[in-house]
């Protein structure tokens, strides 16, 4: 197979961005941002090129459908030519009536068949003596077969629970660890953002404030030199 040990989804450009967060990204059952997702995948399929994920995987080996029964079923398909069942002719034991009663070649393949159904008949009682003799004792040694092999899988089973319920713990560590810190970083956001929002009000009404001096200032005769080209040239008719 080719690109043997990768996993398909490594194929996708930028698959590395796509991660989530499920400890920790509780809003993501809502109604609202379910439906938000949906409305995005959806723009995104409207505009999205499909292309052939499977092209650098190498083809399944399938020996049995290049079997001349399997051609010539699909042959019988395609022609739309009925099911044939089994035939159990050869099975009958009958004897010749009629014509073919006198027919020397008829007798004798009724008694090729006859021969036929007796070697049968001498194999099925071997078989059932067989089984008689040591079934019972076969059966058992399969039966432990069956539990030593349940027992090997049982403990892969419990190993291999043990092995994901360590991931997912430490993944939940993890996330954790990082919504703390994504937390934590959001509120620094918002604080700073709301520092930047006073700061930025507090700035406008000194602002004001200075440019109400400065008008107030020139009304009275003062001077005030180079402080005015620092605060901005304001006169009177500015602020009427």
């Amino acid at each position: 197979m080719a690109h043997e040990g990768t996993l398909l989804f490594a194929d996708n450009e930028h698959y590395g961005l796509v991660d989530s967060l499920p400890y920790i990204d509780t809003q993501l059952g809502t109604t609202e941002v379910a439906q938000q997702v949906k409305a995005l995948i959806d723009e995104e399929m409207r505009h999205f090129e499909a292309r052939d994920y499977l092209s650098k995987l190498a083809l399944p080996e399938k020996p049995f459908f290049q079997s001349g029964i399997w051609h010539e079923e699909m042959a019988r398909v395609e022609e739309g030519r009925p099911l044939t069942g089994i035939n159990t002719d050869r099975y009958k034991v009958e004897q010749p009536v009629g014509p073919s009663a006198e027919d020397h070649v008829a007798w004798r393949k009724a008694a090729e068949n006859v021969q036929m159904q007796l070697e049968y008949n001498r194999l099925r009682l071997a078989n059932l003596e067989m089984l008689e003799r040591w079934g019972s004792r076969a059966w058992v040694a399969h039966s432990v077969l069956l539990k030593g092999s349940e027992r090997v899988l049982a403990n892969e089973v419990v190993a291999l629970r043990s092995s994901r319920e360590e991931i997912n713990k430490k993944r939940k560590l993890d996330q954790v660890t990082c919504g703390n810190e994504l937390r934590k970083l959001g509120r620094e956001l918002e604080q700073y953002q709301q520092d930047n929002q006073e700061t930025g009000r507090a700035v406008q009404r000194l602002d004001v404030e200075v440019k109400r001096l400065v008008v107030a200032a020139h009304e009275r005769g003062v001077d005030l030199g180079s402080l005015t080209a620092e605060v901005g040239h304001v006169t009177p008719e500015m602020n009427s």
